[in-house]
């Protein structure tokens, strides 16, 4: 990794934050301007030459305007720094955006240069802001000559100079010719992460995000230039260098213009940027930690066809069976009589072979067997060793003719070792309170499914406080439930679980999610909750439940699962293999894979808590990420709130064009 691009990104990542944050740095540009014009009106210009009798008096009267000038211009200089590093403190919390960009820089040679010389750029900004904040702590001590040098360079045509610095940045944000210059540096970093990073998983933010922190930076960056740059002229004025007041107006007015077009670049790149928020599948996935499983609700199951033959016979073959349930142990002695028999429907039968190994798993286990192993040298499941030994089973006659045949089935079982069931109750934060959900979770609790939140205050201009865990409310005895109203519990039937992104209207935030029903289909809906963007005060009243009714013209695709083994046998993190509008079906696991033993997808329940603050969300949706012969993952995702209309230039004081 070039030492320069790391370099850069621990610059940007410096002023990764809020939207609040980004609306402060608006705030403080309109500040500076108005600070500056104050400065300009304060100093002193004319003597009363009449009044002074004599030239020594003259000149020491001339030599005290001046000094008070410079203190005047120094005072106000100071004030604006120390205004500039509070806001920058606030938000260098997080490197998550180094990290990403660390992992993208090389991937493309335009944007490996265009990286390399923003590095160049801001470094030398930095550095002017570096020397004059140690000039303003030195300032009784230094000689007019080194303040008089500095202001003279950073208003230098030399394009090394301070205004050179913010031109070049401004070129790499809003190329002036696109054909020879080549696109904006926030168009190469969309790209690029758009194409090799669908989703910032890894930093727990969206693209979206990202943006707001480039900008964050150059607007930080504009500021600083344009304050140092207009008390510069203010110095040189003061030191009898000459009037300056149409050279300031005309920096004033380019400064203008740079951030109207950054802007309007800015507000484009967030317009195509995605504003999902994703976790990532862990390479160290945990049972209870990273991911949770459905249990037992299809399960490959061994059966003799007289066991679960109504007439007790053997005389139709194993495929005769796709509808039915277990009726005796012909045979204790056999599988039968040491495994737990299925007390549910047993489905799909087939034929695999007439003689077998089987190893049945552990007492505590939620699978039947870890293993089968047939004579014609098929394998279900991964052979090793079995700690219970292993089972022999042979198909066996009936009478003369007929064979009775061991058959591989599909076991759907209801009890208390199936956990299938999805909690229905509305989980939403205190909009009373003026609370919205800034974090979201799918937790499992006994044999339920349930959608847990984070909530925060809403204040002004997006910003959020006060952000909390909103305590599961889960089933208890007590609780009237009823099935359909209060829980969704799967089967055969009802299996299929909608995988959709939700998204309020404009001017909403997200205050609630819950599980819901369209037919047989599980799925997820959301509370959108309208709020004035300025005051930040919800509506409540005008609250409403969203969620996705199936297009008959354009019915939902099924994502179908090839082959699928159990997801923690992966040896990388899974993709993201869904599109909106689609459904997968719970089911088993393949036979070869895992002797059909699982019930796929897992479900992730990894917590979703943006990596810094809690931005603004507008949406959430339900995921696959997943590949072929995997089971893959169900998860949730958050969608960040769409600040795009809020990126506005703030316009400069009528006074700036009439300060000549």
């Amino acid at each position: 990794m070039d030492i320069r691009v790391l370099t850069f990104l621990l610059l940007i990542t410096a002023a990764h934050g809020s939207m609040e944050e980004v609306i402060e740095v608006i705030k403080l540009s309109q500040a500076v301007v108005e600070q500056v014009l104050g400065a300009w009106g304060e100093i002193r210009e004319e003597l009363d030459a009449e009044a002074l009798p004599t030239l020594a008096l003259l000149e020491k009267a001339m030599k005290t305007v001046d000094d008070q000038n410079e203190k005047i211009v120094l005072g106000r200089l100071d004030h604006i720094t120390r205004t500039i590093q509070r806001l920058e403190r606030r938000i260098d919390q997080s490197n998550a955006v180094a990290m990403l960009l660390a992992r993208t820089a090389g991937t493309r040679t335009n944007l490996q240069l265009g990286l390399r010389e923003m590095i160049t750029l801001l470094d030398r900004v930095a550095l002017y802001d570096r020397r004059m904040r140690s000039y303003l702590g030195l300032q009784n001590f230094l000689e007019r000559s080194t303040l008089e040098d500095f202001a003279e360079w950073c208003v230098s045509h030399n394009p090394l100079a301070l205004p050179g610095q913010l031109e070049g940045i401004h070129a790499l944000i809003v190329p002036p010719n696109e054909k020879l210059l080549g696109r904006s540096i926030l168009d190469l970093i969309l790209d690029d992460i758009q194409e090799d990073h669908p989703n910032l998983c890894n930093y727990k933010m969206s693209t979206h995000q990202l943006i707001y922190d480039m900008y964050n930076t150059i607007a930080l960056t504009e500021i600083k230039g344009f304050a140092i740059m207009q008390f510069s002229w203010m110095l040189l004025r003061i030191y009898g260098k000459g009037n300056f007041t149409y050279e300031a107006s005309l920096a004033r007015k380019r400064y203008e213009e740079r951030n109207t077009l950054t802007a309007d670049a800015v507000r484009a790149a967030l317009y195509k940027a995605d504003r999902d928020l994703y976790a990532c599948d862990q390479e160290d996935r945990q049972l209870g930690q990273t991911y949770e499983e459905v249990t037992r609700l299809l399960q490959g199951y061994v059966a003799n066809e007289v066991d679960i033959h109504s007439g007790h016979s053997c005389w139709k073959g194993c495929s005769h069976f796709q509808r039915t349930d277990h009726k005796s142990c012909q045979y204790s002695s056999e599988l039968c009589g040491k495994q737990a028999a299925c007390k549910g429907r047993i489905m799909n039968c087939k034929f695999i072979d007439s003689k077998m190994w089987v190893c049945r798993a552990g007492q505590n286990s939620n699978r039947r067997y870890e293993w089968i192993q047939f004579e014609n040298g098929k394998q279900f499941g991964n052979i090793g060793s079995c700690d219970r030994g292993t089972t022999k089973v042979d198909s066996w006659r009936s009478w003369v003719f007929w064979q009775c045949s061991y058959c591989m089935c599909i076991c759907e079982e209801y009890g208390p070792y199936s956990d299938r069931y999805f909690n229905l109750w509305d989980t939403t934060s205190d909009i009373q309170n003026n609370k919205v959900v800034t974090g979201l979770q799918i937790v499992k609790e006994g044999q339920v499914f349930y959608l847990q939140i984070r909530q925060g205050k809403l204040g002004k201009r997006g910003s959020i406080t006060n952000d909390e865990l909103v305590p599961l409310r889960t089933f208890t005895s007590d609780d009237d439930i009823k099935y359909g109203v209060d829980y969704h519990m799967l089967s055969y039937e009802k299996r299929a679980i909608d995988l959709n992104k939700l998204q309020s209207p404009p001017g909403h935030v997200l205050t609630g999610v819950r599980f819901g029903m369209s037919g047989s289909h599980l799925h997820l809906e959301i509370r959108s909750t309208p709020f004035n963007y300025t005051t930040g005060r919800l509506s409540p009243q005008n609250s409403q439940w969203i969620y996705d009714t199936e297009d008959s013209e354009f019915p939902r695709s099924q994502l179908k699962l090839i082959k699928p083994d159990i997801p923690t046998r992966s040896a990388t993190p899974l993709p993201v293999d869904s599109k909106h509008d689609q459904y997968v079906e719970f089911t088993h696991s393949d036979f070869e894979a895992d002797a059909a033993q699982s019930t796929v997808p897992f479900i992730d329940i990894q917590p979703l808590n943006p990596s810094k603050g809690s931005p603004l969300l507008s949406g959430a949706g339900l995921y696959h990420r997943g590949a072929p012969y995997s089971g893959g993952f169900i998860a949730a995702k958050l969608v960040t709130y769409d600040y795009s209309p809020h990126i506005v230039a703030s316009p400069l004081p009528s006074t700036v064009q009439n300060i000549e």
